[in-house]
């Protein structure tokens, strides 16, 4: 890609992006549109449960089945718009932003990292839990634990480990921190990025505290993998590696 930025990115993000890259009111309506995207797909689905009488109205809350359908509803248009909007924002290829083959080196970044996020998450939701004596549980987590037959769990495991990692990292390193690095230096980017990461997994104001701070640091940790090797795969191995350990803890060991 031609070196015709407007400034110079920091030694940690090689990408030199054009002058017109990440255009920031188009970027920010694609922000919007995404948004739009998700909130469409989820009214669908519940009209179209409702109607089929999968949803009863008189108790309109979602299963465990139904929540994991309604999850994949929403990744699946989701995906498919910031895959066809990013290369136009960011007037480069998806191969360019890391859609390659990660290398040996991609890899072993990869999996340092989800050391790193592992015990820096679970270290900090433990201190904030204990300093708060709030154990609040994330809305995944609480899901996970009403997995209860072999196909529920595996049906689980799909979304958690290979959708929800592909998704996310699409969202908020592929998209959301590099439109920042076009602004902002790459700490900044990884921050900010990674508050926002942290924002979206909780559902109350008491879980900012117990949930999207603890979070926010894992996303952080993702910023960095993604800053040193721009390779989307090796953040998708690093976030699914993270929530495999916690499917497995819970399926298998049963920890809490």
């Amino acid at each position: 890609m031609r070196n015709n930025s407007t400034w110079a990115l920091s030694a940690l993000s090689p990408i030199a992006w054009a002058r017109e890259a990440w255009n920031l009111p188009l970027t920010l309506l694609a922000t919007l549109g995404a948004v739009a995207v998700a909130f469409i797909a989820q009214v669908a689905y519940l009209i179209a449960a409702v109607a089929t009488g999968s949803i009863d109205m008189h108790h309109p809350a979602l299963s465990p089945d139904q929540s994991l359908i309604a999850q994949i509803v929403i990744y699946v248009p989701l995906g498919a718009y910031l895959l066809l909007v990013i290369p136009a924002l960011a007037r480069t290829s998806l191969r360019e932003l890391g859609f390659h083959a990660p290398s040996g080196r991609d890899l072993g970044v990869a999996v340092t990292g989800a050391v790193v996020m592992t015990i820096s998450v679970n270290v900090a939701g433990s201190a904030l839990g204990a300093l708060t004596h709030r154990h609040d549980t994330e809305t995944a987590v609480a899901l996970m634990e009403q997995m209860k037959t072999p196909v529920e769990r595996i049906a689980f495991f799909t979304v958690a480990c290979v959708l929800a990692p592909m998704l996310e990292e699409l969202a908020f390193r592929i998209f959301v921190f590099n439109a920042m690095t076009r602004y902002v230096p790459v700490a900044i980017a990884a921050l900010a990025s990674g508050v926002l990461f942290g924002l979206v997994h909780s559902t109350s104001l008491a879980q900012i505290v117990t949930v999207s701070i603890p979070l926010a640091i894992g996303g952080i940790v993702l910023a960095y993998v993604y800053a040193t090797t721009r390779c989307y795969w090796a953040n998708v191995t690093t976030h699914a590696l993270f929530n495999g350990v916690a499917v497995v803890a819970l399926f298998v060991f049963h920890a809490k």
